[in-house]
């Protein structure tokens, strides 16, 4: 990884329920009850509450979303 980067080499994935979702920024609280800050920039905007699997990768200080696996507005 070169000093210069931003973003850490692996992906994560998480698993939890969002707790706020705006345009740039977001806050996930996983199911093991960490709260994850997220950069949600060209991500759709989703709903608190709803359940959520991402996969993102750390740039810090947060988490930047690469993709959402599932969302499920049941919840």
């Amino acid at each position: 990884m070169d000093d210069h980067d931003t973003f850490e080499p692996d992906t994560h994935v998480f698993t939890g329920t969002v707790l706020r979702w705006q345009t740039t920024y977001g806050e996930l609280m996983t199911d093991s009850g960490v709260t994850i800050p997220l950069v949600t920039r060209g991500q759709p905007e989703l709903p608190k509450g709803m359940r959520v699997t991402i996969r993102a990768r750390k740039y810090r200080p947060r988490y930047a979303i690469e993709q959402i696996l599932k969302a499920d507005p049941t919840r």
